[in-house]
């Protein structure tokens, strides 16, 4: 924090101090004693748009950095190649992996490309039934096999509770990390509308923390029924931060609702909700800022051509934060406008330990979107 504003904040708190708590003769022994003093309570202040808590001894100082600019490209520069593993890691590592699930397939293909998130390097790898994506480090991120590799038998039907325990099952051998018992299901679907019917099931496992489920730490498995034959395998692995909750609902509110207010002047405030989970750091607020009507259409860089087909802008701007998975409170506003009979909303992540906004969703939040995914009838888990 500079200097200057923390010279100014002790101050402010010793003057409120001395004012509140101490009589006329004791304010010597006071701003004596100050530093101890004010370890006794949270002091605040705005400080570039976000909030800096000092709490005991410790100092939370911001974690939100100005995003960094890139051009998107599809183009593997040779910088990516460089800070990617080799091409003999990559493929060592990926015929491990098969070897692993009891898979002797050949590689057949392999090759560095970017994905459209976030303009990432990531490793694109064929094998004899299917294909499979490494991030440009060596961490899986997804495998399919298409069912047409599998001689699906005529009685394939299983009961819920046989996926139940399958899913629990596949999980164990499929997840690369070896840390299935840490991993909570939270969603159990079929492909069809009875179970005897169904040809491919779905699973998805998140990793919980106390009540809260971090989506980015998540397995999703599908596979044929009664063979086991798998099907697909998504894995993200965004580690959460478990960082502390010090910032108050109410302070959590304010901060949300003043920045709106400096974005969206359409419309007012009807009311605000907020709730602690678990969400990534991301750019969305930015580009909502930039350019509020641009953001909504889903044309803040992108524009139809005569074909109706969307490219890039030439004046395209997009930009990436850190990979950071926090501790936030999910400030959900509501706004006095309706769209298809439902009121405008938008959802601030504020920092639960230092206040600053380090992303935001047009959606429901995070939270709220995991509960339904959870209360859905369509949810085989158990309730």
């Amino acid at each position: 924090m500079d200097k200057k504003i923390m010279n100014n904040i002790l101050s402010k708190s010793r003057m409120k101090i001395a004012a509140c708590e101490f009589e006329k003769e004791n304010i010597k022994k006071t701003n004596k004693n100050i530093p101890k003093l004010v370890a006794t309570f949270v002091i605040t202040t705005t400080v570039t748009g976000g909030l800096v808590y000092a709490t005991g001894n410790a100092i939370y100082e911001k974690i939100w950095k100005q995003p960094e600019k890139y051009e998107f490209s599809y183009e593997v520069t040779e910088k990516d190649k460089e800070n990617a593993i080799s091409e003999e890691e990559a493929r060592k590592k990926a015929e491990e992996y098969l070897r692993k699930i009891g898979l002797e397939d050949e590689i057949s293909g392999l090759g560095l490309m970017k994905s459209w998130r976030g303009n990432d390097v990531i490793w694109d790898i064929g094998f004899t039934k299917g294909t499979m994506q490494m991030d440009s480090k060596g961490n899986f991120q997804s495998l399919n096999i298409p069912s047409y590799n599998y001689k699906i038998p005529y009685n394939y039907g299983i009961t819920r509770e046989e996926a139940r325990r399958t899913a629990k099952e596949l999980l164990l051998k499929y997840n690369p990390n070896n840390n299935s018992d840490e991993y909570e299901l939270v969603s159990l679907k079929r492909n069809m509308e009875n179970d005897e019917a169904s040809y491919i099931w779905y699973a998805d496992f998140y990793k919980k923390y106390g009540d809260l489920y971090n989506q980015y730490e998540k397995i999703s498995i599908g596979w044929v029924p009664t063979i086991n034959g798998l099907y697909s395998l998504n894995i993200e692995n965004s580690k959460y931060e478990n960082n502390e909750q010090k910032i108050s609902k109410e302070d959590a509110i304010k901060i949300a609702t003043e920045k709106d207010k400096k974005i969206e002047t359409r419309y007012n405030i009807a009311s605000t909700e907020a709730e602690i989970g678990i969400d990534k750091m991301n750019t969305d607020v930015v580009y909502r800022e930039k350019n509020l009507e641009d953001y909504e259409k889903g044309t803040i860089n992108f524009e139809p051509d005569e074909n109706g087909t969307y490219k890039i802008k030439e004046d395209a701007e997009f930009y990436k934060v850190d990979n950071r998975v926090r501790k936030v409170w999910e400030v959900t506003i509501y706004y006095d406008y309706y769209k298809y009979d439902y009121p405008e909303r938008y959802v601030y992540y504020v920092d639960a330990t230092t206040g600053e906004i380090i992303g935001g969703s047009i959606w429901n939040s995070a939270k709220k979107q995991i509960s339904q995914l959870i209360e859905d009838p369509h949810n085989l888990i158990e309730k």
